[in-house]
């Protein structure tokens, strides 16, 4: 009705003389679907709903209606309108939506399974399918799922309370994600619940994605300290940190078209995709001229900023300062920023710095207190760095460093390497490794291993 009224307005504007022009449809499209987006991360359905079917009646025709209808159609059934969305969905396949397995696997999509239209649906989708210029992306196959961080849950409650089968297919929906992140928390009294799901483009991996599900305790609330929300709006050096999203834009969309060349090289040791495009090639040359004399409004940047993503840009363009060791002066009192993305820019610039080292850039222990964070994409690259870290450290000193190291990551080293996700598991093997000198590889071997370990050494 709302949006009855708002139309009756404009109409109504239109016979003024000094009526204002009316909107651009795309432009309108793109707002509406922006609202969408934002009622559905508040899992405010009814809107998501709502704004998506009209982002897409403003789309007119076309793929970009056919999946705001789609999406609609997602929203309708979690907010149990079923008749509704079944109505959607026909007019989103009618107008040619065609990514069936997406359809078929979408959990959002789960309670129209039953109604008579269902099957219709899916084979139109089919249809459309085998008509379409290019392949939809593709759908993933479960092939592990991960529950870390509390002593009450284990995997198989996650795995039976999310209703998640290995080796079938998996479709992500954040929405229903956030839904089963507040079960957890109710049910089994959890200070921090969060579900993720990583998924694999290349290689042996491709086509496949794991599910990890990270939890503290209300025990161990300890876990989820952070520092302050940063309030301020630091100066911009230069341009840089908008040079460096403008840099990042454009290697994405590379990236998405296949076109980024195999010279990826970077000049500094941490490098996300390097400069070897010629579309990329006029960006590492203004970092490296201009960051070593901005150091100091890059570093308040990441300390100050208010916007996450300008704090991320500053982090990694502080690589750029002019040696490792000041790299990892700058970015080690941010470990704890409170927002994960940062949080994992900083961790991965500083992990790719210490590897390139040949001596310790970074104290022991702020290293350990990464490993301890509550979220996955933490604990991975803080394990990585504490592995580059050991290896730069001396025989005495790794001795010496030994027997705490087991007595404060020992426990959750072992439980890491049970994980079935590689990039969480692996980092934790090699530091379990470097620590015994033995070469297991399963976490019960490595559990029996520690089981054997004095409980201190002199």
């Amino acid at each position: 009705m709302r949006f009855v009224m708002a139309l009756g307005v404009v109409a109504l504007g239109a016979g003024c003389a000094h009526a204002p022009k009316p909107p651009d449809p795309a432009a309108r499209a793109q707002r509406l679907s922006a609202e969408a987006e934002q009622a559905y991360e508040a899992l405010d359905f009814e809107r998501c709903a709502e704004r998506f079917r009209a982002s897409g009646e403003a789309n007119g025709e076309g793929p970009d209606r056919a999946e705001s209808l789609y999406r609609a159609a997602g929203c309708a059934s979690l907010a149990g309108h079923t008749d509704a969305a079944v109505e959607v969905l026909k007019q989103a396949v009618q107008g040619g939506y065609f990514d069936a397995d997406h359809l078929e696997y979408n959990p959002e999509l789960a309670a129209l399974h039953p109604l008579p239209a269902w099957s219709g649906i899916v084979a139109e989708a089919r249809a459309n399918l085998a008509k379409a210029p290019e392949a939809p992306f593709m759908t993933m196959t479960l092939m592990g799922v991960d529950a870390f961080g509390s002593r009450k849950v284990d995997r198989e409650t996650v795995q039976r309370l999310m209703g998640l089968e290995v080796g079938k297919p998996i479709v992500h929906s954040g929405a229903i994600f956030k839904q089963k992140e507040a079960a957890l928390r109710e049910q089994y009294g959890l200070a921090y619940a969060h579900v993720g799901m990583s998924i694999y483009f290349a290689e042996e991996r491709k086509g496949t994605a794991f599910v990890v599900v990270d939890m503290v305790d209300a025990a161990d609330a300890a876990r989820l300290h952070f520092l302050p929300e940063p309030k301020g709006h630091p100066t911009d050096p230069e341009g840089l940190v908008a040079r460096w999203n403008d840099y990042v834009q454009r290697l994405q969309q590379l990236q998405m078209q296949g076109k980024l060349s195999e010279d990826s090289n970077c000049k500094v040791a941490n490098c996300i995709g390097g400069f070897g495009h010629p579309d990329l090639a006029s960006f590492e040359p203004e970092f490296i001229a201009k960051v070593p004399g901005q150091l100091d409004a890059l570093t308040a940047i990441v300390r100050e900023e208010a916007d996450p993503e300008k704090r991320v840009a500053a982090a990694y363009l502080l690589a750029y300062a002019p040696t490792l060791e000041e790299t990892a002066r700058r970015l080690q009192p941010f470990t704890r920023d409170p927002e994960s993305g940062v949080r994992n820019s900083v961790l991965r610039v500083l992990a790719s710095t210490q590897e390139a080292a040949t001596k310790p850039l970074l104290d022991v222990a702020t290293v350990v207190d990464a490993v301890a964070m509550p979220k996955a994409t933490d604990r991975n690259k803080a394990t990585h760095l504490l592995s580059y870290l050991l290896d730069d450290l001396s025989p005495e000193a790794l001795k010496a460093q030994r027997s705490g190291l087991l007595r404060q990551l020992g426990e959750r080293l072992v439980e890491m390497s049970a994980l079935t996700l590689p990039i969480n598991r692996d980092p934790a093997v090699m530091v379990l490794k470097q620590l015994s000198g033995e070469q297991y590889e399963t976490a019960e071997e490595w559990r029996a291993w520690l089981a054997r370990q004095p409980k201190s050494e002199g």
